[in-house]
């Protein structure tokens, strides 16, 4: 896709007279490489998280002749024709372009990039802290990238990069192209999305450099792969050649971006210490109201180091809570989600994503034309079992400092919970789905003590995570 999109550069610069235009944007051409979208850290003042870069439908650019507006690239792309055979679902065989948020499932909806912004923003915080944890907790690269549930019994791990890949998918499409397995690669936000899960990819991989991919069975069949195959770091990624002799790339010859000719700023020089300043300047620093990255606090001879703490902070260590969700990929008919309340909410489906209590998004990614088959192949097998986590320290320490909530110790915050926390299951057409009909679906919350980093080029040191089993107990869908 990068190289294409190079090409189509080069081809475009050319248009131009010699002269010092031309040999700017050739300049700017040599160092090029595709832009990434961060849907984690804050937007400038005023500004969405989802920038007018791509939800404007025009945008004004400088040709060899003048300026021309023409429609945005990034804003949708418009198919040449669209064939039924290859679309199969309607509406999706009877648009002619991709559609973020359509205004119904008709032929003649139009995108409302409006509400997705709106819905991005509420859960932006949830996106950022989701991100922060994971970078600062998860050290093994399995467990880090896949959503696959692994365990029955281990509470620590539940989130993955692939679980908050899926709910930027099923957002930004809310029933559109990106929501679903089946077109999300047509939109251009996709390709966007994709280099924001890689740059996060190569940061993590920079700081914990010593976990890579682990032989195992693949639990699901692709073109060229059948269940119980076993892949290592040396198992081909087909399609991809990584030359003209018709080899192909594996995990090991990729496990650097740079052997594939790029690299982001925030890796630098590779140094583990200035990774980690870049992660908590961006995620870290402002998480939650008081930031899980916030340094130690200094003290000389006998003084309390709680003198003048926030409530959330006993003995030096802030508490983090989060949500554990569990359920089946392919349990619905297409993409699903879970949303996570703190508090009262308008209990319209419609307005669930915009909730000003709405604490987080679980989004699982899945497909519609491969649902059915699927469906009945997880009747004959184990399924996809997938997990995610929603953080909920956040809200927990704005109800704090609202006076909703009077501390953070384990107690106070379980009773709190046991009767503010909801969530409710929907697919993203609507439909209402209640949780003893989403299969396996099984959510708990846990608790862990936080110490917070020694220097802004550390990291917080999490501790044991503990099951506050009386939160969901007995709720549908709780454990």
């Amino acid at each position: 896709m990068q190289q294409i999109l190079y090409q189509h550069i080069v081809e475009a610069v050319n248009e131009f007279p010699a002269g010092a235009i031309r040999q700017r944007y050739a300049s700017a051409a040599l160092s090029w490489r595709h832009p990434y979208w961060d849907w984690a850290a804050e937007p400038p003042a005023g500004e969405s998280v989802l920038p007018t870069s791509i939800t404007s439908q025009t945008i004004t650019v400088t040709m060899p002749n003048g300026t021309a507006t023409i429609a945005n690239p990034l804003y949708s792309y418009h198919f040449q024709w669209v064939d039924v055979a290859d679309f199969y679902y309607s509406p999706f065989a009877e648009w002619n372009y991709t559609m973020r948020a359509p205004s119904d499932w008709s032929s003649s909806a139009y995108s409302e990039d409006n509400l997705v912004a709106q819905a991005l923003d509420n859960g932006r915080i949830s996106f950022r802290d989701r991100l922060y944890n994971l970078f600062t907790s998860y050290n093994n690269f399995t467990q880090f990238g896949n959503e696959a549930w692994m365990s029955t019994s281990d509470v620590s791990n539940t989130d993955s990069l692939e679980a908050l890949h899926d709910v930027i998918h099923s957002i930004t499409g809310s029933r559109g192209h990106m929501t679903y397995l089946d077109y999300s690669a047509f939109d251009p936000l996709f390709w966007l999305h994709h280099t924001m899960i890689d740059r996060s990819f190569a940061l993590w991989q920079t700081i914990y450099n010593d976990s890579y991919v682990e032989p195992m069975a693949a639990l699901d069949p692709t073109f060229t792969v059948k269940v119980g195959t076993v892949l290592d770091v040396d198992t081909p990624l087909v399609p991809f050649h990584s030359n003209a002799n018709g080899d192909f790339w594996t995990s090991t010859k990729v496990r650097s971006v740079r052997s594939l000719g790029y690299t982001y700023t925030d890796l630098g020089n590779d140094s583990i210490d200035a990774v980690k300043a870049n992660v908590n300047k961006l995620y870290g620093t402002s998480a939650g109201i008081g930031g899980l990255s916030r340094l130690k606090r200094e003290t000389t001879g006998e003084a309390d180091p709680d003198i003048d703490a926030p409530k959330e902070v006993v003995n030096g260590k802030h508490q983090q809570y989060l949500a554990n969700i569990v359920s089946q990929k392919l349990a619905l008919n297409g993409s699903y989600a879970i949303y996570v309340f703190l508090g009262s909410f308008d209990d319209t489906p419609a307005a669930w994503p915009l909730s000003p209590n709405l604490v987080g998004t679980h989004g699982v990614f899945a497909g519609l034309s491969t649902s059915s088959s699927a469906r009945v192949r997880n009747k004959e097998g184990p399924g996809i079992t997938v997990t995610g986590s929603v953080p909920l320290t956040s809200s927990l320490l704005a109800k704090v400092q609202s006076g909703e909530l009077p501390c953070m110790d384990v107690p106070t915050v379980t009773a709190y919970l046991n009767q503010s926390l909801h969530w409710r299951v929907g697919m993203y057409d609507g439909t209402t789905v209640s949780p003893e009909d989403l299969e396996d679906l099984m959510i708990t919350v846990v608790s862990a003590e936080i110490e917070p980093a020694d220097s802004v080029h550390q990291f917080p040191k999490w501790g044991d995570f503990t099951v506050l089993t009386n939160v969901t107990e007995g709720k549908p869908g709780g454990c």
